[in-house]
C-alpha cells in the first residue's frame, strides 16, 4: 500500500512538473520574432522621410519638444534613416551573394557606427535641454540594452 501511494505521489509530482508552462524567455521568442517581422514589414514600405517624421513625433511626445527642437531633430533623423536604408540595402545584397565581411571590414563598420552614435549624441546634447537629454539618454540605454541582451542570448 505504501509503495502504491508513493508511486502515485511520484507520478503526480512528475506530471505536474511537466505540465508547467515553458520559461518566459522561450515562450516569448516566437511572439518577439512575429512582432519584429510585423515591424519590418510596416516600415519596409515607408520612405526615410516618413520614418524620420514618425521617430521625431514619438520623441516629441516622449520629451515634450518645442517646434525648433522638432525641426532640428527631424533633420538628424532624416539623415540617420537615409543612411540606415542604404546600409540595409547593402547588407541585403551581401546576403544574397552569400558574402560575409572580413574582420577588418567588420571593425571599420563598427568603428563608423560608434563615431556616428557619438556625433548624434553630441548633436542631441546641443538641441535638448538637460532634463530632455537625460530622458533621451535613458531611452537609448534601454533600447540598446534590450538589443545587447538579445544578441547575448543568440550566442
Amino acid at each position: 500500500m505504501k509503495k502504491t501511494l508513493s508511486l502515485l505521489l511520484l507520478v503526480f509530482i512528475v506530471g505536474t512538473t511537466f505540465a508547467q508552462d515553458r520559461p518566459r524567455e522561450k515562450r516569448g521568442d516566437q511572439d518577439r520574432k512575429e512582432r519584429r517581422e510585423d515591424f519590418r514589414k510596416a516600415y519596409a514600405n515607408l520612405t526615410p522621410d516618413q520614418i524620420a517624421t514618425l521617430k521625431t513625433k514619438k520623441m516629441a511626445l516622449a520629451l515634450d519638444l518645442t517646434d525648433a527642437q522638432q525641426k532640428d531633430i527631424l533633420a538628424i533623423n532624416k539623415d540617420l534613416t537615409t543612411k540606415h536604408k542604404a546600409k540595409m540595402e547593402s547588407f541585403k545584397e551581401m546576403k544574397e551573394k552569400e558574402e560575409k565581411p572580413t574582420a577588418e571590414e567588420r571593425f571599420e563598420m563598427k568603428n563608423a557606427m560608434l563615431d556616428e552614435q557619438l556625433a548624434v549624441q553630441t548633436k542631441m546634447k546641443n538641441i535638448l535641454d538637460e532634463d530632455q537629454y537625460k530622458m533621451w539618454k535613458r531611452s537609448q540605454h534601454k533600447k540598446h540594452g534590450k538589443r545587447d541582451h538579445r544578441m547575448a542570448a543568440r550566442k
